[in-house]
């Protein structure tokens, strides 16, 4: 039975997903650099660009953002230049640390723009992605050497999640939108 008294999801948001290509890539560096926590610890999202967030949702909110994730197809694919590569600090683990790109606001202020326009006070604006989690100090520096050439990130969908940016989460993409007959 549906739970009958709660109307709210703990947190819902559209982000960004990286290519196939770019996840498998940043995954390997993951294998060779990182120490990632036990995944039951909850650390084991994938990559992302958030664009919304909702904290204690409502169901009607959904709606909302499904229309939101519907009508952002034409801004797929999302290609941001790389300004530079950095070391960003986990706030919710002090000490754990992961390397980021970043790629400046002025390349998604459109999009941006965009979502704030249908999603109001729900809308992010950050200037990186998080690109390679947990990097012990010792590995930092190789990890920024092996990026040291990278230009581009390519985001190639937008998905729609409740509570954790997980494929286990996800409500809906926006490419689902368009791939079925």
């Amino acid at each position: 039975m549906l739970e009958l008294s709660s109307n709210t999801i703990k947190a819902l948001g559209i982000f960004g997903r990286l290519s196939k290509e770019q996840e498998e890539f940043f995954d390997n560096l993951e294998k060779k650099y990182s120490k990632k926590p036990n995944p039951i610890s909850g650390y084991d999202v994938f990559r992302h660009l958030t664009l919304t967030f909702i904290h204690d949702a409502l169901i009607s909110d959904v709606q909302s953002q499904l229309d939101l994730l519907h009508d952002l197809k034409p801004f797929l694919p999302v290609k941001l230049q790389a300004k530079k590569i950095f070391v960003k600090d986990e706030v919710t683990m002090p000490g754990a640390q992961h390397i980021a790109v970043e790629f400046g606001l002025e390349q998604t202020k459109k999009l941006v723009e965009f979502v704030r326009e249908r999603a109001g006070n729900s809308t992010v604006a950050t200037p990186y992605t998080k690109v390679v989690w947990f990097v012990p100090k010792e590995n930092q520096q190789a990890v920024i050497n092996e990026l040291s050439s990278f230009k581009e990130l390519t985001f190639t969908d937008f998905y729609l999640v409740s509570n954790k940016q997980d494929d286990a989460n996800t409500i809906y993409s926006t490419n689902r939108f368009f791939s079925r007959k």
